[in-house]
């Protein structure tokens, strides 16, 4: 997840934007690393899940998170192990 969160940061630092972390209770410390990483950009919301209750459901609590931001405008989901390109998630020039 580091990689991601510091690709993301360096792609879109010029943009306000937020990363949400719904973590299914992982044994790999994916909360704390989270936590650790918020500390130094300020932007990461993370929930913190009891279970793993699967990819489905934690891309919806992470809608949900998002969009109860009355400024939201646009959201992207990503997994961590950076099979989705953090440049692909650049906004488009306004014209």
């Amino acid at each position: 997840m580091p990689k991601l969160v510091w690709a993301l940061e360096e792609e879109l630092q010029k943009e306000d934007f937020k990363i949400i972390v719904a973590d299914d209770n992982s044994p790999d410390g994916t909360a704390e690393i989270a936590k650790k990483l918020n500390e130094r950009y300020g932007n990461i919301i993370i929930h913190r899940r009891p279970s793993k209750l699967g990819i489905g459901s934690a891309i919806r609590v992470g809608l949900k998170i998002a969009l109860s931001f009355p400024d939201c405008e646009h959201v992207v989901t990503m997994d961590a192990d950076l099979s989705h390109n953090p440049k692909d998630v650049r906004p488009e020039p306004q014209v």
